[in-house]
Formats: C-alpha cells, sequence, structure tokens
C-alpha cells in the first residue's frame, strides 16, 4: 500500500523544520519517508510527540 501526502503552509513549513532538526541531529538528510517514519516511531512510544506538534 502506498500513501502519498502533501503539506501546504504551517504543516509544510514545520515538516521542513523537523526535517532539519533531524538532520543535525542524524548528521545526514534523511529521506521525507525516513523522518515520518522517525515520527511515527516517537508517536508509537508516547514520547509526547503531540504536545510538540502544537507548541509551534
Amino acid at each position: 500500500m502506498t500513501v502519498h501526502i502533501k503539506l501546504y503552509g504551517e504543516k509544510g513549513d514545520r515538516f521542513t523544520e523537523i526535517k532539519d532538526e533531524l538532520t543535525d541531529q542524524l548528521g545526514y538528510e534523511p529521506s521525507n519517508p525516513e523522518v515520518i517514519g522517525i515520527l511515527m516511531a516517537q508517536f508509537n512510544t508516547g514520547d509526547g510527540v503531540i504536545e510538540s506538534f502544537t507548541e509551534k
């Protein structure tokens, strides 16, 4: 199964910010699917991802 997602405006900007932060942490630029995978993994562990999204 393939899912395509388009993000516009503030959501697109926020995704870019997250990707930039991950690039700094990882030392390389992750692909968009890798970024989503990391976000999904954090969500599954209950690390408070939702709260961090709503703070910005």
